[in-house]
């Protein structure tokens, strides 16, 4: 009788549902757990009023997100797993039916054992949402978006996983190669770009890693399934993948040569590949890590060769599968001399990325700031304030950006130090951006055209809120003393509001660079709140000329703020640069107590000009414990310039 091919195998589907088929039923069980038992025991909580959900996701979170990422990989080791065992794949491939089928056979089933407990639970969740008030936990709409996602998320790293058995003749190395490549894309760069700033000047790596890149990784982005949207471009992207990796898989699987069971990578291709993958992974990371903990030039170097070594080893342990192992040095020696190659054209810069300065024509708008960080939160949340548009600024701004290079060329751009730090962003005309991000050594010389930047009324306007708002806005100010103090003023009278709102403006409009840099003299801080319940939030310090003369004039200053009453006395030590921000303020007091030279005074008038002159940070030339009369708490600031009391100096000058 001759035999008969047919499309669906009744001894495979056998096969695949006695060991695979548990994975499916964990799976129900575990959304069962995380969301419809959840939920209902929330409903029968008497409290249950005050629980909310974002969507559907927000349920037991971390029991899902383990679900999404371990179920589909899980599944891919296990329907595919005849494939590294040599006897199981004897029996598969003797079968009468097709590679193309038998691969269609564990697919369709795979997806299936996802899709089906998406499916029961999304029922349970319909019928819930039929039966008993849960609208204001999940909608109808909610659970359409919960399955739709949640079945795409696994599809996606389901698909990843069966890409990897195609290539791999170990299980055990398919589930850890799955999850190195669901993370390689953020991973790759990340390291990347933490690395390129050290070849290229004014390469802003905190801008791009600010930017949200988790979406690229499957695996990252199933951290934020609550923050994702059905009908959207990630999805649509995850979905042409899916059906890309799968075509491969396909591709692969009838190419794939049966004997090459429990090898590690059974295509010789994919081993150079992999080797070389990890050695530049690890050799980045290195690299990354010194110039993390030294910021020093040489041991960044030492990073990157310490690690293509250690990662190279590596690579041919694992395609080896023994730890004693002959290394081929001439392929590492190749392999350094094309990354040295690669540095090198990049170093050299032949796009110019260095040396580009927007023609002014091109220029919609500038950003400037001192932390890429502070762009994002100010491009969220309003970005029609963060931006200089004055001809004037911007001509000032490109001036200090082709200072910026010339002066590089003499080592203007050196160590990371916030407070001497420039980034730019350029907004063109036509729609793009380009972003810039120096640290400069030679600070002092680009003070009177940043000044010129800074003190732009422009400038003062787009971080000053107060500089934006009308007398009228403002409902009341509250003003709390600095210090370990219970002191605190509120101001509601109209005619007072009106005049204290003049006075802080005047003083925002009059601050200089150097103010507006450096809060020093720390009275009390001030919030001003407005009439559309939003908060303005200022820092009253000795700069604040016109505020401080007109709480003085109303009788108001001494409750409101710091001064030399509450304080029983000071004490002062020279600043060690080694430990100031390496231990805590506890020890920090200890060490100033302990020093033989320290200076001590009571006076009211010394207190008084400590109090003027002190930074609230604990970075200056010399350091202050301020001891309280009605507190045990002990405040540290810091002197520094040109704000040191004479008096101090002379002390420590003798």
């Amino acid at each position: 009788m001759s035999s008969r091919i047919t499309l669906f195998n009744r001894e495979l589907i056998i096969y695949i549902f006695r060991c695979s088929g548990w994975i499916g039923f964990l799976y129900f069980i575990g959304l069962i757990f995380a969301l419809p038992l959840e939920i209902l025991t929330i409903v029968l909580n008497e409290n249950s009023e005050f629980v909310k959900f974002e969507n559907l996701f927000s349920s037991q979170q971390m029991i899902q997100f383990v679900l999404v990422i371990v179920i589909p990989v899980l599944l891919a080791i296990f329907l595919f797993r005849f494939l590294q065992i040599k006897q199981a794949s004897d029996f598969i491939h003797s079968l009468p039916i097709t590679r193309r089928s038998i691969y269609f056979h564990m697919i369709g089933t795979g997806i299936g054992f996802i899709i089906l407990p998406i499916l029961l639970t999304g029922l349970i969740l319909i019928l819930f949402h039929s039966a008993i008030d849960v609208e204001r936990l999940y909608t109808l709409a909610d659970i359409w978006s919960w399955m739709g996602i949640t079945f795409f998320m696994e599809a996606m790293i389901f698909s990843v996983a069966v890409l990897v058995g195609m290539v791999t003749g170990l299980s055990a190395l398919q589930g850890l190669l799955t999850y190195i490549l669901l993370a390689l894309p953020v991973g790759l760069f990340v390291l990347f770009v933490a690395n390129v700033k050290f070849l290229l000047a004014g390469f802003s790596a905190d801008y791009y890693l600010s930017a949200n890149i988790n979406s690229i990784s499957p695996l990252l982005a199933a951290t934020e399934m609550e923050k994702m949207e059905f009908f959207s471009v990630n999805i649509l992207i995850y979905g042409l993948l899916i059906l890309l990796f799968l075509l491969i898989s396909l591709f692969l699987y009838e190419r794939r040569k049966l004997e090459h069971v429990s090898q590690a990578f059974v295509f010789p291709m994919i081993k150079p590949l992999f080797k070389f993958g990890l050695t530049i992974s690890i050799m980045l990371f290195t690299g990354f890590y010194f110039s993390e903990t030294t910021g020093k030039l040489g041991w960044i170097f030492f990073g990157y060769i310490v690690g293509s070594l250690i990662g190279y080893y590596l690579g041919e342990i694992v395609l080896q599968k023994t730890w004693r192992i002959r290394v081929n040095l001439k392929g590492f020696v190749s392999f350094a001399a094309v990354i040295i190659l690669l540095a090198v054209i990049l170093k050299l810069d032949p796009v110019h990325y260095e040396s580009k300065v927007p023609d002014i024509k091109m220029i919609n708008q500038i950003y400037i700031g001192n932390n890429p960080l502070l762009y994002y939160e100010d491009d969220s949340s309003n970005g029609k304030f963060t931006y200089l548009k004055d001809k004037e600024n911007i001509e000032a701004l490109r001036l200090l950006h082709q200072q910026i290079i010339e002066k590089g060329k003499k080592a203007s751009i050196g160590d990371l130090n916030i407070n001497h730090s420039v980034f730019l962003m350029y907004e063109l005309k036509n729609g793009k951006r380009i972003a810039r991000e120096y640290h400069l050594q030679n600070y002092d010389s680009y003070l009177p055209l940043l000044a010129k930047i800074y003190e732009s009324s422009e400038y003062k306007k787009t971080v000053n809120e107060l500089l934006n708002v009308s007398t009228e806005d403002v409902s009341k100010i509250n003003i709390t003393a600095s210090g370990e103090l219970d002191k605190s003023v509120n101001i509601t009278d109209s005619q007072e509001l009106k005049e204290a709102v003049q006075a802080l403006s005047e003083d925002l409009k009059n601050q200089s660079l150097a103010q507006m840099t450096n809060s020093i003299g720390d009275y009390a801080s001030i919030e001003i709140l407005l009439k559309n319940n939003n908060i303005i939030y200022l820092n009253w310090d000795s700069s604040y000329t016109q505020f401080s003369n007109w709480m003085e004039q109303t009788g108001q200053a001494k409750e409101a703020r710091l001064t030399a009453d509450e304080i029983s006395y000071i004490l002062v030590a020279k600043t060690d640069p080694q430990i100031f921000n390496s231990i805590s303020e506890s020890e920090l007091v200890q060490r100033i107590e302990k020093q033989s030279n320290r200076l001590k005074f009571d006076q009211t008038s010394e207190i008084e000009s400590a109090i003027d002159n002190a930074q609230i940070d604990w970075g200056g030339d010399y350091l202050a414990a301020f001891y309280y009369k009605d507190s045990r708490n002990i405040d540290i600031k810091s002197f520094s310039g040109d704000h040191v009391p004479g008096f101090i100096l002379e002390h420590f000058n003798e």
